[in-house]
């Protein structure tokens, strides 16, 4: 008899509607200060991985955030007497919608172009007229070049002005956490809990706009991140897995090793063992000796 297999839960409405409730959601000052303003939940590609990410927008107050979500099991805060369970925390953050054009820009840098030309995506034509509507939210002269021919107003990539524009950016990040005492040292713990040593307060220069650089890069695409790297004068980080080091060099001493036991080992020549004759066998050959093998009488004589 087959085994009986479970039945999928199905989620009432109820347990929907309490996973709704049971969302903590973190926001910027920014979005909290009017709470007349409309604000709308829009889909929008990361620019680094060309996915769809969740974006909340306000037209009026002309400000676009990401939201996060990050999962979270067995959670709860205290608001008063009452004890909150947490099912997942939402993390809303200000972009600037620059960082969303940057592929569409790079994707038509070979030519000068319209703009309604360039913010275009083929898959989702729907995003076409909400990034026209961020564009008035951004000054597209400071990833681009303008040119004027009659009424008609056209764009080009430019990359020496992009890097302009994110090397601020990224002495901004570096300073916030300067002045938070972030540890950014790799080999160390990062939490508040923790004070920096003298060696990583010593250190700060380039280990700071690094770390600022790796968070700025999370909204750029490899190129650029190449080009700002070398823009910023920072040396190019060698990946280093251990463990596969340690592999390497055990490959190595284990090659080695069986190569030096091959080389140093002496030849060892076996032995013929011959097996002990029995009485019978030797009754046999005794009877044997001075007969003719039967092969003798077929030969020709001479």
């Amino acid at each position: 008899m087959a085994p009986r297999g479970r039945k999928p839960k199905v989620k009432n409405e109820q347990e929907s509607t309490v996973f709704e409730k049971n969302r903590y959601i973190i926001l910027p000052d920014a979005l909290t200060n009017d709470k007349t303003a409309d604000r709308q939940l829009i889909k929008l590609r990361h620019p680094q991985t060309s996915e769809l990410a969740i974006f909340v927008y306000s037209e009026n107050d002309k400000t676009l955030a990401q939201m996060r979500s990050l999962p979270f099991s067995h959670r709860s805060f205290f608001k008063g007497n009452k004890v909150i369970p947490i099912d997942r925390i939402d993390f809303v953050t200000l972009v600037d919608p620059l960082f969303l054009f940057l592929p569409y820009f790079i994707k038509c840098s070979s030519m000068f172009c319209p703009l309604d030309q360039i913010l275009v995506d083929e898959h989702l034509p729907e995003l076409n007229n909400l990034l026209m509507k961020l564009s008035e939210l951004a000054n597209l002269k400071q990833i681009a070049t303008k040119k004027e021919v009659g009424d008609l107003i056209l764009w080009q990539y430019n990359e020496n002005n992009t890097l302009e524009w994110l090397t601020p950016k990224i002495n901004k990040v570096a300073k916030v956490l300067i002045t938070q005492q972030i540890n950014v040292n790799q080999n160390a713990a990062i939490s508040s809990s923790f004070k920096l040593s003298e060696t990583s307060i010593n250190s700060t220069d380039e280990q700071y706009k690094r770390y600022a650089y790796d968070i700025i890069s999370e909204y750029l695409h490899i190129d650029i991140q190449k080009s700002l790297l070398k823009h910023l004068g920072l040396p190019e980080i060698v990946e280093c897995n251990k463990r596969k080091a340690d592999e390497n060099s055990d490959v190595n001493k284990r090659t080695k090793f069986i190569k030096v036991d091959y080389e140093e080992m002496p030849h060892k020549v076996e032995k013929t063992i011959t097996p002990k004759l029995t009485a019978k066998d030797k009754a046999l050959k005794k009877a044997a000796t001075g007969t003719k093998s039967i092969s003798s009488f077929f030969k020709k004589s001479i």
